[in-house]
């Protein structure tokens, strides 16, 4: 071991007396800088795309909503007597995050995430993004004051997307 110190200190004179050692130095230090560098742009590039899927998501999440909307919209316009129909969705959230899971049944029901990578590289398995979870719908449409249309619109709302009649609510328009 003491061999090993002795070569070093003797490459370390050499390189002195050489004037190698200021490059040596310089080249480490430049290293060094790269590796912070290179680690502060990764940390954010990966902020960048954290807020990134979350804007995608966001996005997504109106769209189905806008989708949702006009789709009630447009089953509400084929109900003989319905006319001028104007509807509203209402959610639980805007989604989630959907990540792969190991679940083990037994006495009690255990569940880890699947990870993939080792070490700092290691993150669990994004599958996707849940669908937000539909809570209520509101209606407003003509019906020429027949509550019958507007319970059986109620009816069909609550049928198709699976609400209960106290989550879907139809008023008559002006």
């Amino acid at each position: 071991m003491a061999e090993v110190g002795n070569e070093m200190i003797g490459a370390v004179n050499y390189m002195k007396k050489k004037g190698k050692l200021k490059i040596v130095a310089l080249g480490f230090a430049v290293g060094v800088a790269l590796l912070l560098l290179g680690s502060f742009a990764f940390e954010k590039k990966e902020a960048v795309i954290a807020e990134s899927a979350a804007t995608n998501s966001y996005e997504a999440f109106l769209e189905y909503k806008e989708g949702l909307r006009l789709e009630i919209e447009g089953l509400c316009r084929r109900v003989d007597g319905v006319g001028n129909v104007h509807a509203v969705v209402f959610f639980d959230g805007i989604g989630e995050s959907v990540y792969a899971q190991n679940t083990q049944s037994g006495n009690t029901e255990k569940s880890e995430y699947v990870v993939i990578g080792s070490g700092s590289s290691s993150h669990a398995l994004y599958l996707g993004e849940s669908l937000p979870k539909l809570s209520g719908i509101g209606v407003v449409c003509d019906t020429g004051g027949r509550d019958n249309v507007k319970n059986e619109l109620a009816a069909l709302l609550s049928a198709a997307y699976g609400l209960p009649l106290t989550r879907v609510y139809v008023s008559e328009g002006r």
